[in-house]
């Protein structure tokens, strides 16, 4: 299986840094072999293989789904409320559920095959567990998650002024010289000079990338940039980036950039060949079936 580098241009994220890491094959797969599988007149085995990519594992489409919902509440004040100091709390946890209960209604309908953006779970999927007991395993997360959250970040987030509140696009690409990368923020709010930036990640190059933006499109100086890791399963925002090393990380990106390029043929192709697969990594992998 050949296919042509070119067709888009290249990035770095995180995502892609792990999935390199962890699996040449499963990079391939997921970055070039996929390219074109979302069009429904696409190839079958094309199909397959952009729909094995698309698929989410249960503990990334929970984060996503409320760091999706937390994001829409954030930044959509009613008309009724104080322009500048909401006065009611809205319930997280309803928002949440309605979304989960929709979607998931359209994972069993089968929606999924007919369009890849529409979210599906890879152990529904697969067919290992029956989708009552992936529901109501999800159920369970899901509540524990929203009874952390409302109880503890949730409400202070929201009591922050709208006048506070920065819109931030998600994803968010951030460019370190030629090199375009990409980073999922989640919202952002700056009180007393300080911005503050909240994502799922907590990673050092996530950190970075943020300060990146916030120096570049904002003028803010890095010192004045915090970066806040939700974790929904306690309720709580961590900083992140509290020790980030900017050269050490700055050389870890482009480094791990360099990589992935060096992997292109002269010719401007990428071969399956030469991505070989890690066998220690099949387990959790989507491309598992595809690849044995």
């Amino acid at each position: 299986m050949i296919r042509h580098a070119e067709l888009e241009e290249f990035s770095w994220s995180v995502r892609r840094q792990e999935l390199w890491n962890r699996c040449r094959r499963s990079y391939f797969l997921h970055y070039y072999a996929a390219r074109g599988g979302h069009d429904q007149f696409a190839d079958s085995e094309l199909r397959r293989i952009h729909e094995m990519r698309s698929l989410l594992s249960e503990k990334s489409y929970l984060r996503r789904l409320i760091a999706m919902e937390l994001r829409n509440k954030f930044y959509l004040p009613h008309e009724e409320e104080n322009p500048e100091f909401p006065e009611h709390v809205p319930r997280l946890s309803f928002a949440v559920m309605s979304r989960f209960n929709r979607e998931f209604r359209r994972m069993l309908t089968g929606e999924f095959q007919r369009d890849h953006a529409t979210p599906m779970l890879n152990t529904l999927y697969d067919n290992f567990t029956s989708a009552s007991e992936i529901k109501a395993r999800l159920d369970r997360q899901l509540s524990q998650m929203l009874d952390a959250l409302e109880s503890g970040v949730w409400a202070m987030l929201f009591r922050s002024r709208f006048l506070h509140r920065r819109p931030i696009d998600s994803p968010l690409k951030v460019a370190i010289g030629h090199l375009a990368c990409f980073v999922a923020p989640i919202i952002a709010f700056q009180e007393r000079g300080i911005l503050s930036i909240v994502a799922n990640g907590k990673t050092d190059s996530t950190a970075l990338l943020l300060r990146y933006y916030a120096m570049n499109q904002l003028h803010i100086a890095p010192q004045n940039v915090h970066t806040l890791e939700l974790i929904p399963e306690e309720g709580i925002l961590k900083e992140s980036g509290i020790e980030l090393n900017i050269g050490h990380t700055l050389r870890e990106i482009r480094n791990g950039a360099a990589d992935m390029l060096n992997a292109i043929r002269p010719s401007g192709d990428v071969a399956i060949d030469d991505f070989p697969p890690n066998l220690n990594s099949c387990s959790d992998c989507n491309f598992r079936f595809f690849c044995n």
